[in-house]
């Protein structure tokens, strides 16, 4: 394991240091799997798990239907928390914040790439 070192000023180069070890670490299946937790209208918090598609200096992108639970819960109550869990690397790695919608032309174009992988 790793020894901790303290997280630089750009939390988002730390994580993609990170996660380019996780990328090329053989046991971990799906590196950009991440588990999201919202709140919902009870108060209640919710969790599943969602894929990474993108990380920029905004943050961290994934994609879901708004009209799901935890799109609609998202768009409420904006503030979320993503896990990315690595056991083989003992490692965990934690975001929190508010939760911001794409643009619709980066919504069409990334749901545009799912279409056509799925007419193959």
């Amino acid at each position: 394991m790793e020894p901790r070192r303290p997280a630089p000023d750009d939390p988002i180069a730390r994580f993609l240091a990170l996660f380019e070890v996780a990328k090329r670490t053989p046991q971990i299946t799906e590196p950009t799997g991440m588990i999201l937790s919202t709140v919902g209208d009870d108060g209640k918090p919710s969790s599943r798990v969602v894929l990474l598609k993108g990380v920029d200096e905004d943050g961290l992108v994934f994609y879901t239907n708004l009209e799901s639970r935890k799109g609609r819960e998202a768009l409420a109550r904006p503030g979320v928390a993503l896990l990315f869990w690595w056991h083989p690397l003992e490692m965990q790695v934690r975001f929190e914040g508010p939760a911001q919608r794409v643009t619709d032309e980066e919504a069409d174009a990334y749901f545009a790439t799912r279409r056509s992988r799925a007419g193959r």
